[in-house]
């Protein structure tokens, strides 16, 4: 049986409530897609969401959960890699503090090489001189962030779905690096700040068709994701 088939049987058993040996399957799958190249994109992203909702229902599959994630924790600094499993568990588990404290503790070059994922739970828990620290220049990775998206759309057809599927993926992670940079400004303080760095995020954007796409989301937040849901659903249609 192969990864997904053993994830398909997990699945099974936990929706008809067999919940231990969903949990143990969990757990087995966690650990063996860490150690194969082949299988290991299924490690963070369908094993660990499956056990977080097993963990929603499951006591003990919470606790296992929490167990592993310090297991991989005491492995830092020497393993520095393990701070982004470790943030995406906690992302799940919705402990944003530990993630927080965690970050604290790095040495400086491990803090800096995993800044960018770690700043939205430094925020959260209201450290905005530690977040600024670590991005001490919002508006110039802003501007990053427009180039980048200015470049992705200059090789997109939105005349297509396939390409405004793509636009809308791309206008989702540019307006999530915007609203890390204005959440920033805020927090530190700095409203006049945030309002123009709100219009030069707009500005940046070249193409009126991503421009519009950017000025919706910031308007209000959440319509790219109902349009890439809402284009989903046209093509299974």
């Amino acid at each position: 049986m192969d990864t997904v088939q053993r994830l398909e049987s997990a699945w099974n058993a936990h929706s008809a409530g067999e919940f231990e040996p969903a949990l143990q399957e969990y757990i087995a799958l966690f650990d063996a897609t860490g150690k194969d190249p082949e299988t290991a994109s299924l490690r963070l992203s369908y094993v660990l969401a499956a056990w977080a909702r097993l963990a929603e229902e499951y006591v003990p599959a919470r606790r296992a959960l929490v167990e592993e994630r310090d297991r991989l924790a005491a492995q830092l600094p020497s393993a520095p890699d393990a701070f982004h499993d470790v943030r995406i568990i906690n992302d799940k588990l919705g402990d944003l503090q530990n993630t927080y404290h965690l970050f604290e503790r790095l040495p400086d070059a491990q803090a800096r090489q995993h800044a960018r994922e770690a700043l939205p739970s430094v925020m959260a828990c209201g450290d905005y001189a530690l977040a600024r620290r670590f991005l001490p220049h919002p508006e110039q990775h802003l501007a990053q962030a427009a180039a980048q998206l200015n470049e992705l759309k200059s090789h997109i057809n939105v005349l297509t779905t396939e390409g405004m599927a793509e636009l809308l993926a791309d206008v989702f992670n540019y307006t999530t690096e915007v609203a890390l940079v204005l959440d920033l400004l805020n927090g530190c303080g700095d409203t006049a700040a945030a309002e123009r760095a709100r219009q030069q995020a707009i500005d940046l954007v070249q193409a009126p068709e991503a421009r519009a796409c950017v000025q919706a989301e910031l308007d209000t937040p959440g319509t790219t994701l109902d349009a890439m849901v809402e284009l989903q659903n046209s093509v299974t249609a």
